[in-house]
């Protein structure tokens, strides 16, 4: 694999009204193409790898269609707190970015609803600690916002 970058350890920020404990963060770098590999033929390449590359990254599971993966946790976040991971998971912005994320809430096991729950790290992440933050929406309903440098996105949690 070409060049890697890392970053420096991952924010948790507990926006819910309850503790989170025994949290996991799994970090997958696919085999798959992030679409900044053709610089020549720009958004057309990375429409083609998105189209054509249908091949399903699973974060649960570890075999060939990941390059490398890094599970990381930390004990508990009171309500309100925020929380670090010291870790150095590396990544390489030509390569799709997977995560799964695992909690206990109020006693209860929640992961992301996904098992390839895809957010891209970019050479501008490089190191920097990203913030994950836990927060209810639309009532009872959990969600995890990841927030990068290069920019965000957020996933539902569910019940396992």
């Amino acid at each position: 694999m070409a060049r890697a970058s890392q970053l420096s350890g991952i924010n948790i920020s507990n926006d819910l009204d309850e503790e989170i404990s025994e949290i996991q963060v799994t970090s997958v770098i696919s085999n798959k193409y992030a679409g900044v590999e053709s610089p020549g033929f720009g958004w057309l390449a990375t429409g083609w790898n998105y189209a054509t590359d249908l091949r399903y990254v699973d974060t649960t599971v570890s075999d060939e269609s990941s390059q490398e993966k890094h599970l990381q946790g930390t004990q508990m976040i009171k309500a309100g707190d925020r929380g670090h991971i010291e870790c150095q998971p590396w990544f390489n912005e030509k390569y799709r970015h997977y995560w799964m994320f695992k909690c206990n809430i109020v006693g209860k096991r929640f992961k992301i609803n996904k098992n390839n729950a895809q957010c891209n790290l970019w050479d501008v992440d490089a190191s920097s600690a990203p913030s994950f933050v836990l927060h209810n929406v639309e009532g009872s309903t959990v969600r995890l916002t990841m927030v990068m440098k290069s920019g965000s996105d957020y996933f539902a949690m569910e019940e396992y």
